[in-house]
């Protein structure tokens, strides 16, 4: 086990490197200028800007002390629209709020999502098993974008039960929606890979062999079933997260929550590239650190991989 973690963190490294790279030399060469407005600004001024920023040295320069900032210090730089603000300070700020939200949005897209798709599988062509598939389609087909208006339409403006935005410090009432909005889509997807991988599970031979050795069927799928069925959920879980926290974009513009997704958007519109980049690392970061995790817990479940 030791040494797939350290092969697969062997990996992981030069591709977080990579990425920064790579982040980098698409922000050099985007068109436009982080400081044109809508009069441009007299030369002197803008060679100040760029020689305040570092700018104005050579491209690998440029490139080289930024990596090594990351590398050494996880140091992004200052934001280009914050003047008085660096992107660790904005990230720092934001990230926590995402966080929050977005790890209970996990944890309630997991609950739910396998609980219905073991349901659904158990009670195969039942009644359960209709609604429990109706359920996850509604879902599916309501991505958050959609969700996040139609919640604060019935809870907030017709039942006045919830408040419509704000964050309050991460108050129960201000995270109801935004949890809702963000994990039924996925907690849909999670529903329908759990279902599928349980009802083949359940016709395995070894089930089959199982279940013919007079072994109550609830003690068949808690102690054979579940966690051979949970591989191809566990495969997802990787995606979902960084997914979550990626989808907060549209949470924090109808939620006001103050989470990152809004500091990138004005990020983009406003060309503050360091911010961008920021953001752009840190979720790459996540996605690879994720994966790692998801083959760590792949390996437990099925130690074949390993070999």
């Amino acid at each position: 086990m030791l040494h797939f973690i350290l092969k697969r963190t062997a990996i992981a490294i030069p591709t977080i490197l990579a990425l920064i790279i790579l982040s980098f030399t698409l922000m050099h060469y985007a068109p436009g200028s982080p400081f044109a407005g809508e009069r441009p600004l007299p030369p002197e001024i803008l060679a100040n800007l760029e020689a305040k920023y570092g700018l104005d040295r050579p491209f690998p320069e440029q490139m080289a002390r930024y990596v090594w900032n990351i590398i050494t210090e996880f140091d992004f730089g200052p934001s280009y629209s914050y003047k008085d603000r660096t992107v660790n300070e904005i990230i720092a700020q934001g990230f926590p709020v995402t966080l929050a939200y977005g790890s209970l949005a996990f944890l309630v897209s997991i609950m739910v999502g396998i609980a219905l798709g073991i349901t659904a599988a158990i009670h195969r062509s039942t009644w359960l098993d209709s609604l429990a598939v109706g359920m996850t389609v509604g879902a599916q087909v309501l991505p958050n974008f959609i969700m996040a208006p139609i919640l604060v339409l019935v809870f907030t403006l017709w039942l006045g039960w919830l408040p419509g935005g704000g964050w309050q410090g991460g108050q129960w009432p201000y995270l109801v929606m935004p949890v809702i909005a963000l994990s039924t889509s996925f907690m849909a997807s999670i529903a329908r890979i759990t279902r599928s991988s349980m009802i083949e599970t359940l016709n395995s031979d070894f089930i089959l062999t199982a279940r013919s050795k007079g072994l109550p069927f609830h003690e068949v799928v808690i102690r054979h079933a579940v966690k051979p069925s949970m591989l191809p959920v566990i495969s997802y879980l990787g995606p979902t997260f960084v997914g979550l926290i990626t989808g907060s974009v549209v949470i924090d513009i109808y939620f006001s929550t103050g989470g990152i997704g809004q500091h990138f958007v004005n990020a983009a519109i406003n060309r503050d590239y360091p911010l961008i980049m920021g953001v752009t690392i840190l979720t790459g970061i996540l996605t690879v650190m994720f994966n790692l995790i998801v083959d760590i817990l792949y390996v437990w479940i099925d130690p074949r991989i390993r070999y």
